[in-house]
This record gives structure tokens, sequence and C-alpha cells, in this order.
């Protein structure tokens, strides 16, 4: 116990950080959507965006079964920016898995974004999700950038002097009259403030809560109305470099809280909370990270399971988590539209002393081609 406090010390003093293992983050950034831009006005567009993958997660333990995950995600949609700041965009989000002799999952794609000025846009019907959120891996679970369907909702985007924040709603189970089934909608709220900016170093405050709402009032469901909230709350610190092999050093820490507003009698736990320091490197070609994971009644609906203390596998429940954590993965950019990466991240439950661990490679691209200029008439 003396050991674990020393070495949750240590990594704390050293600085703050957050998106913590996030191992699928830097291949889905070219999946991110930039911001219009005027000059595109009467431009249609060929959007293909896709992410294709292999995964084995080798678990062990009581709080997640080993899987392996093969497949592919295929976005292809037309965009037509009819006006300088008008868009809508129109297609089908694909998914298929390796072994299976037909499309898995098939999802239409509609959206409507207005760039009502340069730094701030709104955005309807599919949104731009899952890391775009940047939440800590126990509050929405990486691997959904794989896994999920589209994010459906409204989401605006902002951008004023030193902060930069976004206010989204993912609406993921509509209901009708007489529906036996409840809705099911996570909203979130994020900002990141960044109170030092210089060439060679970056200090920010990282700010996130997020609702998730089950129930409705049209349908006729078994389970209680239930609302659960997680927050996230950190300080990360970034050493820059430019002329060296290291491109950074990161260290920080986030502060995880979880509360069940209303329906606690739908789960073994109703509120608690997590710490996790981590410190890491980027070089040119590898990024390494190390971190600690300490749980207390602690739990997330979208997180991924093996930070929680509660059971979805197996049903069990341990009050405190104690997680040591590593990644280390090859990252290349082949082109500013194409990443690769091969990773890997352990898993040590330092209350059993159990390791898990996942590796997996990736490769995601989003050509954009212009297919013409078509231009409304005044």
């Amino acid at each position: 116990m003396r050991f674990r406090i020393l070495l949750l010390s240590a990594i704390a003093l050293m600085g703050f950080c957050t998106e913590i293992f996030a191992q699928d983050i830097y291949v889905s950034e070219v999946l991110h959507d930039a911001p219009l831009d005027s000059a595109d006005c009467g431009d249609i567009r060929l959007s293909i965006k896709n992410i294709s993958y292999f995964k084995n997660n080798e678990y062990f333990g009581e709080f997640a079964e080993g899987y392996t995950l093969p497949g592919y995600k295929l976005r292809p949609t037309l965009k037509y920016q009819f006006l300088p700041n008008v868009m809508i965009e129109a297609g089908a989000e694909m998914v298929q898995y390796g072994g299976t002799d037909k499309m898995d999952k098939v999802y239409p794609i509609v959206s409507a974004t207005w760039q009502v000025v340069p730094n701030f846009s709104l955005r309807l019907g599919v949104i731009d999700g899952n890391t775009r959120h940047r939440l800590h891996a126990a509050v929405l679970d990486p691997e959904r950038v794989l896994t999920s369907r589209p994010e459906t909702g409204a989401q605006v985007l902002w951008t004023t002097g030193k902060m930069e924040g976004e206010v989204w709603v993912d609406w993921q189970a509509f209901i009708k009259h007489g529906d036996t089934i409840p809705e099911r909608f996570m909203a979130g709220v994020r900002t990141d403030w960044t109170l030092v900016d210089k060439r060679e170093y970056c200090f920010e405050l990282p700010f996130r809560v997020t609702f998730n709402h089950i129930g409705g009032q049209i349908s006729d469901f078994p389970e209680p109305v239930q609302s659960l909230m997680n927050m996230q709350v950190g300080v990360k610190s970034r050493h820059k470099k430019y002329d060296s092999f290291v491109k950074e050093v990161y260290y920080g820490v986030d502060f995880l809280y979880f509360k069940v507003f209303n329906g606690g009698d739908a789960h073994l736990i109703t509120d608690g909370w997590a710490i996790s320091p981590e410190v890491g490197i980027k070089t040119r070609l590898i990024s390494a990270s190390a971190g600690y994971f300490r749980a207390d009644d602690y739990n997330s609906l979208h997180g991924m399971p093996i930070l929680t203390s509660h059971s979805r596998f197996l049903g069990t429940y341990r009050k405190k988590r104690d997680i040591a954590l590593a990644h280390i993965a090859l990252e290349k950019e082949i082109h500013k539209t194409v990443r690769f990466s091969l990773d890997f991240n352990g898993y040590c439950d330092l209350n059993k002393g159990q390791f898990d661990y996942s590796y997996g490679f990736a490769i995601a691209l989003s050509p954009n081609i212009k297919l013409a200029n078509v231009k409304l008439d005044k």
C-alpha cells in the first residue's frame, strides 16, 4: 500500500494530463471534420472515411472478457457546401467484421452544418463524435471508434481566445408511443482552457461533464427512469520539442466523479470517484506512457469495462480498484489524410495481481475529392 501511495504521489507531483490511454485517438484524428472554409463555396465533394483495424483484447480477469476484433468501417458521403457557411452531407456508414459474408451494419448518414461565425458552428443530424469529445477512457471507451454506431443529435463547437469548447447530445434510442423500450441519450459539455501557450510549453485546464438519461414518458418499460452523470476535471502540461528526436513530453492527472441522480435502485453503485495520473513521451515514430488508475465506487455506462468497480461481465463488485497502466505505439502519418498505428496496452490489477493486455493495428484514411463546383443562383 505504501508503494502505491508513493507511486501515485510521484506521478502527480510531475504534472497533470487528460485523454488517458485513448489508444485509437491518433488514427481517428484524420476522420474528424475541419471547420468550413468559405473558399469552398459551391464545392460538391466525395468524402471517404475509412478505418480498418485488427484488435486483440487478452482480458482474463473478472471485469472484461477477452475477444478479437477484426474489421473495418467505411463511410462514403457526398458533401455540398452550397453557401460559404452552410454544408449538407449525405451517405452511409458500413461496418463489417472479419469472417462474415455480408455487412454487419449499415447506417444512413445525413447532417447539416452551419458555420455561424468563423469560431462558432452548429451541426445537426450525424455529429462528429467519439474521440472528438476527448473523454477519459473510463468515461468513453476509445474502442467505440471501431464498434459504435454514428452519433446522432446536435453539436455546437466554438473557440474563443484561449478556450475551446463543445456542447453535444447523442440520441441513442428514439421511442414512439407504445414502445416497450426506454429512450436513451448521452449529452456532454467540454472545455479546454489553455492558460499558457508558448512555443515549447503549454499548460491546459480541461473540463468535461456528461449526462446519460434512460427513460421517456410515451413508452412502457420495466426499468426505472435513470439519470447519471460523469464529470472529469484535470490539468495537463506539455513540453514540446522541435529540433530533436523527442517531439513532446507530457504529464498530468484527471479527477473523475460519478453520480446517479435518480434510478439508483437499478445500480449497485450510486456515486464514486477515481483519480488517474499519467506521464508520457512522443517521438517522431513512437509514443509511450505510463499511469495509474485509482477508483473508489466508480462507474460509467460507456467507459472501458476494465476501469470500473462493477463488472458488467460477471456482475461482481469491488469498491476499490488500483490499476497500473502502460501504453506504447508506433505511429506514422503517411499523408495528411492517412495514418497508421501499431499499439500495445497493458492493465495490471494491483489488488489481484491480474495482468490484462491488448494489442492491435489500424489504418485510418479520409480522402476528400472535389467533383464539381455548382453555385446557387443569387
